[in-house]
């Protein structure tokens, strides 16, 4: 039986499961190896008791069949996927089905067949943790045996149409706790669904590897948020993509991935966030590094990291938020850091503690949609990451110019652009080998105007790119 576990709160960091893919119950099988695969573990599974007497619902044993379908399609995903997936993480709390939910079968049946799986040795079960993680099923060794057997191919998959890819969640930030909101189809959710359709299709197009292997399909979706269920249903905060299995690649890994057999180029906005918000305000941000708080130079991740808390508080903060007190020098408060930021940043300090920072996400997000059509036009795939692409590094004078493009025409400037150091391993593997990483290894790309390419550092050593910059 699967059951929900109850965890003490300060346990649940350590129970914390590793890297995992989210079941997607659009899954299916393109392939007829694929096909055949699911037909045979579906063979292998218990039928469910009835009452004696009573024939079998012909509607309940093809729900069940398709429910088997799509589970088999997601354990191949990760029992093939070069991401090395811990398991996937499957939802099945009960509940009314919404736009966001297939409607071929419900919770109850994905529980039964998981539990048929498990009896089968097909697959292993850890529970779900109350507000921590998901049940997490993952293939077994029968299971990647019958996947070999059949010959079966990340290619035999295939992504069924009618997936959400406009998500609004509601719940606040504080508590981590978010709730699906099944909100009224509107024009501006069908434009954006509309983007988001010619976006998969360009990325599915292309030749996506990791370590040379494909990675089956795509399907990035974006998350918009609100504070309760009950408040008006808007689209102006949060937005950003998720659903690429790049988004949470380990930064040392990334350089084994490939566009069309080219290895990838990190492009990112500096110090985005922050230029954001003086965009917000029409003023101009200052020259040097954004994030460099007077006697705070050598921490520049800490500051970030409490910088941007400041534009999501709705409140006065009064303490540095955990784990933060240890990253900073003797002698800093939160107040002394507010304090500090203010000082650096007098035209923006006005937008601390006013809960704008999903309004600037969703500004982001607006310029990374923007980008990605764009190139998508040009038939040039990018791999969206927050506030930035990455693409096949024959692309790379294009997307720069189209980050800055399309960022002048969001906000009224171009926003400045740095490419980040792929870290790649030794040609020797010699363990004393390191790659240059942060911001000795961010070089400024372009110069649309001199003022505003902010963040850069004058000592930092000249290229014929320009200076090297920070960037978030």
């Amino acid at each position: 039986m699967l059951e929900l576990i109850l965890l003490p709160q300060k346990l649940s960091a350590e129970k914390a499961l590793p890297y995992v893919l989210h079941y997607d119950g659009w899954l299916s099988a393109g392939g007829g190896s694929l096909i055949a695969l699911a037909e045979s573990i579906f063979d292998m599974l218990a039928s469910p008791i009835i009452t004696p007497g009573r024939k079998p619902r012909a509607d309940a044993a093809e729900r069940r069949k398709l429910c088997s379908l799509t589970l088999v399609a997601n354990l191949v995903m990760v029992a093939l996927s070069p991401v090395r997936y811990a398991g996937l993480a499957v939802p099945l709390r009960n509940g009314k089905l919404s736009r966001y939910d297939r409607k071929d079968f419900n919770a109850d049946v994905l529980r039964l067949v998981i539990e048929e799986a498990e009896n089968a040795s097909l697959v292993s079960v850890q529970e779900a943790v109350f507000k921590e993680r998901r049940t997490v099923v993952a293939p077994s060794s029968r299971f990647r045996q019958l996947v070999a057997a059949h010959g079966v191919s990340l290619a035999d998959i295939h992504h069924l149409e009618g997936r959400e890819t406009i998500e609004l969640w509601a719940g606040s930030r504080r508590s981590g706790h978010k709730t699906p909101v099944d909100y009224v189809g509107s024009r501006e959710a069908d434009v954006m669904r509309d983007q988001m359709a010619k976006i998969n299709e360009v990325l599915n197009a292309a030749d996506i590897c990791l370590d040379g292997q494909q990675t089956g399909p795509i399907h990035l979706v974006r998350k918009f948020r609100i504070e309760q269920p009950e408040d008006v249903h808007a689209f102006d905060r949060h937005g950003r993509l998720y659903g690429g299995f790049w988004e949470d690649l380990p930064k040392d890994q990334r350089h084994l991935l490939t566009i069309g057999g080219e290895p990838v180029v990190d492009l990112d906005f500096a110090s985005m966030f922050i230029h954001l918000a003086y965009c917000r305000l029409g003023a101009e941000a200052p020259t040097g590094d954004l994030y460099a708080i007077p006697g705070l130079e050598e921490h520049r991740k800490a500051v970030k990291s409490l910088m941007v808390s400041l534009f999501f508080r709705n409140v006065a903060a009064r303490r540095l938020p955990i784990g933060s007190k240890e990253t900073l020098p003797s002698g800093w408060t939160m107040e002394r850091f507010k304090a500090a930021a203010s000082a650096h940043h007098p035209a923006i300090a006005s937008l601390f503690d006013t809960n704008v920072g999903f309004q600037l996400m969703a500004v982001e997000s607006e310029i990374l949609v923007g980008i990605l059509l764009e190139l998508g036009s040009k038939g040039v795939a990018a791999l969206p990451m927050h506030d930035g692409v990455m693409v096949a590094a024959s692309q790379k004078e294009l997307a720069i110019e189209t980050m800055l493009n399309v960022s002048a025409a969001k906000v009224g400037r171009s926003l400045p652009v740095v490419e980040k150091s792929i870290e790649r391993p030794s040609p020797n593997n010699s363990p004393l080998w390191s790659s240059r990483t942060g911001s000795e290894g961010e070089a400024f790309l372009a110069r649309p105007h001199h003022h505003l390419l902010l963040g850069e550092r004058p000592e930092a050593t000249q290229s014929n790119l320009g200076g090297v910059s920070q960037s978030d």
